[in-house]
């Protein structure tokens, strides 16, 4: 009888479980580089997270000390997981970017990256990644309703000039597929959607390798609606039947960033099915070591806009299920509750 009961509950809990699974939101709200250090700040502070994880279920972790040796690759591996830490301890979902693990950086004399170089070992530096994450209790494979770890930033603008990640000739290039793969081919992370947000210009560039992404979005900022609807046709066009990011220009003062409308941004949020993330750039202040420059955290009609729709699309994932409430309220997970049956 006792074992009959167990069965029971057990199927009970496996269909609650796949339930949940298919109602789980795909609309997310999360900073673009939310963990990015604001310089204005007396000293340089990283506190952005506490500052809006109150309006935001997407945490977009991806500052990294930018080397790509195995020693860098620890501490990077060890600073991503202390904000997974993070994230989940403010039961928010989090993005963890996968560049780091999987390619080698090359850079030119002023610091900057000139390009990503093809990594033998990107699938052992990501599975250290990937078994750390799972082992935490931060990712839960199968399962992104009670998952901290919802999906992976392969890299940013990869059809960008110098990013070496191109097409060649007429083929997704080949250290873009190695560090796909690294991710992809792990038994953890295969699961997860994979992300990158391209530029705005040169998608002919990148047209084999963005149809192995997931989720898909560019960054053009200062464009007015109808030159910006253009490009996210242009962009659906290329890359049709993926989940879609809208990322904001949402800076003032700054280099290369505007200060986009963000009704626009909203609309497709809340009406596309096939949006499914709003990733305004950028929540800090001090772009490129600019003191005049502002990100939304030092804007204030800007900052409240953001908050209000923030906190609308995180009220949607918390409410969307059983199994979404449980993790927006940190609630005991799944896992907890087999391993109680099982004793």
């Amino acid at each position: 009888m006792k074992i009959d009961r167990f069965v029971t509950l057990l199927a009970g809990l496996t269909l609650s479980l796949a339930a949940t699974a298919e109602t789980a939101t795909q609309k997310y709200f999360g900073y673009f580089a939310g963990d990015t250090v604001n310089t204005v700040t007396s000293p340089p502070s990283d506190i952005g997270f506490n500052e809006m994880k109150g309006h935001s279920n997407l945490y977009a972790i991806m500052a990294w000390p930018g080397d790509t040796s195995p020693s860098g690759r620890a501490v990077t591996q060890s600073q991503v997981l202390e904000k997974l830490a993070a994230a989940k301890a403010a039961h928010v979902h989090a993005i963890v970017p996968a560049y780091p693990f999987v390619f080698q950086a090359v850079r030119a004399s002023n610091g900057d990256i000139s390009c990503w170089n093809n990594d033998p070992g990107a699938a052992a530096s990501w599975a250290s990644l990937s078994q750390a994450m799972v082992d935490q209790g931060y990712l839960i494979p199968g399962d992104p309703v009670h998952s901290t770890v919802i999906a992976v930033y392969i890299v940013d603008e990869p059809n960008g000039p110098s990013t070496c990640l191109n097409d060649v000739n007429g083929q997704a290039n080949p250290s873009f597929i190695n560090g796909m793969n690294a991710v992809r081919q792990d038994a953890h992370t295969a699961s997860l959607p994979i992300a990158s947000i391209l530029a705005g210009k040169g998608f002919d560039r990148f047209f084999a390798g963005m149809k192995m992404l997931d989720w898909v979005g560019f960054d053009e900022y200062g464009d007015d609606d109808g030159k910006w609807a253009r490009t996210f046709a242009a962009l659906k066009q290329y890359a049709p039947g993926k989940k879609y990011i809208v990322v904001p220009g949402a800076m003032q003062s700054c280099d290369l960033v505007d200060l986009d409308p963000t009704q626009r941004f909203f609309t497709a949020i809340e009406n596309d099915p096939d949006v499914t993330w709003l990733a305004p750039f950028a929540w800090f202040s001090g772009l490129g070591g600019n003191a005049s420059c502002k990100g939304v955290r030092d804007i204030p009609a800007t900052r409240a806009a953001y908050t209000a729709e923030g906190l609308k699309i995180r009220s949607l994932q918390c409410n969307s299920s059983p199994g979404d409430t449980a993790f927006c309220s940190g609630a005991a997970n799944v896992t907890s509750a087999v391993n109680l049956l099982l004793n």
